[in-house]
């Protein structure tokens, strides 16, 4: 099985940090954002593909092309036109069924565990402020839309963005058109693949820890100190 792991973007919110370190090499605890998405992979991939773009260099020098066996692979996202551009960036590279994790956040491995027992599946987490997420509107246990910064309460459970996927994906990737923002987003295609197939939502029982601006790094440290690791 392989993993894709999106680390192209700028971190425009983590300047000046990122002026000279891509995100993904910040270090929590003495140890690289990257490096934890590649510890929970161990064991259940041969290849982790990363999606590359700002300080690509930097990333591929520190890891090189392989981690503890699993091989590395660097795809570049030629244009940062969002995540779902950067997700059919390794349309080729993806025989069947894959994981794909972000490259800015920390996630459990139960969790990951959790969501490799269904065939298609989304990582979601009970958040106290929904207006600030990506929400899941669900029937059942299946996602039937991602409604992003609702202004009106739909539920409290918040796409962390761990996702367990396969080659249908790139089909609606490819259905895609240009968003208001400017962005193909990766959110559309999920609801369109949801609207064919059951996309199981999987609720979080670790934590997911995303690193979006400075402070997020020392909220971080403590709670990944306070849970031991």
């Amino acid at each position: 099985m392989k993993a894709v792991i999106l680390a192209a973007g700028e971190g425009t919110r983590m300047r000046p940090i990122t002026f000279h370190t891509p995100k993904p090499l910040i270090k929590i605890l003495g140890k690289p954002i990257l490096q934890y998405n590649f510890d929970i992979l161990k064991g259940h991939v041969d290849e982790i593909i990363m999606v590359v773009g700002h300080l690509k260099e930097k990333i591929i020098e520190y890891f090189g092309d392989r981690y503890e066996g699993i091989k590395l692979t660097y795809v570049t996202q030629r244009q940062l036109r969002g995540t779902a551009d950067a997700v059919s960036e390794v349309n080729n590279l993806i025989p069947d069924r894959f994981i794909l994790l972000m490259g800015d956040s920390i996630y459990d491995k139960v969790d990951l565990e959790e969501c490799l027992k269904y065939e298609l599946s989304i990582l979601a987490l009970e958040v106290p402020d929904p207006e600030k997420f990506g929400i899941f509107r669900l029937e059942g246990d299946r996602i039937v839309d991602i409604v992003e910064k609702p202004k009106e309460y739909i539920s409290n459970l918040a796409n962390a963005a761990l996702y367990v996927l396969d080659r249908d994906i790139f089909d609606e990737i490819a259905r895609l058109e240009i968003s208001p923002r400017g962005e193909m987003e990766l959110t559309s295609a999920l609801t369109a693949l949801a609207h064919r197939r059951p996309v199981k939502c999987v609720q979080s029982k670790g934590y997911w820890i995303p690193i979006g601006y400075p402070t997020d790094i020392q909220k971080a440290e403590e709670e990944l100190h306070g849970r031991g690791l």
